[in-house]
């Protein structure tokens, strides 16, 4: 299990590429992977959607988002 911090620091990178890089195929694969397979788009209500679940998601598709955008 990773320290809070090291996941709490992922999370904000993920949504920080995610945020700046809409139109990349990186955001758009993470944000089909975690909420919807038949995204188009990535907007600001699926970014917000995409923050509710990384709150919640296990250690390991934290590490696989992160590896994705960085």
């Amino acid at each position: 299990m990773k320290p809070l911090a090291d996941r709490k620091k992922e999370i904000e990178r993920i949504l920080e590429f995610v945020r700046a890089h809409r139109n990349s195929y990186a955001s758009l694969a993470v944000c089909r992977r975690a909420l919807d397979q038949g995204l188009s788009e990535v907007t600001e209500p699926v970014i917000a959607q995409l923050e509710d679940y990384l709150a919640q998601a296990p250690d390991e598709e934290i590490a696989a988002y992160y590896t994705i955008v960085m």
